[in-house]
């Protein structure tokens, strides 16, 4: 049986899923890129890593904050 909050649970589902995935790769992969001992980063390519990683993990906390508003109907 359809709800009415069916297409918002839905909803909810799938932009936790498109959202979160992508900005956890980019996470993973700074991760990897800063841990690379056979190619170290220059200073500057750190820099840009760091932060990539600081802003996804920005935008993250974003979206789980959103995401959890959007979960509980409760917008602060």
């Amino acid at each position: 049986m359809l709800t009415a909050e069916q297409p918002a649970t839905d909803f909810t589902r799938s932009m936790t899923h498109e959202l979160r995935t992508p900005l956890n790769v980019i996470i993973g992969l700074c991760q990897l890129l800063e841990r690379d001992r056979k190619s170290p980063l220059s200073p500057m390519q750190r820099d840009a890593v760091d932060r990539m990683e600081r802003n996804a993990r920005t935008l993250l906390e974003s979206v789980n904050h959103l995401i959890g508003c959007l979960r509980t109907g409760q917008f602060e």
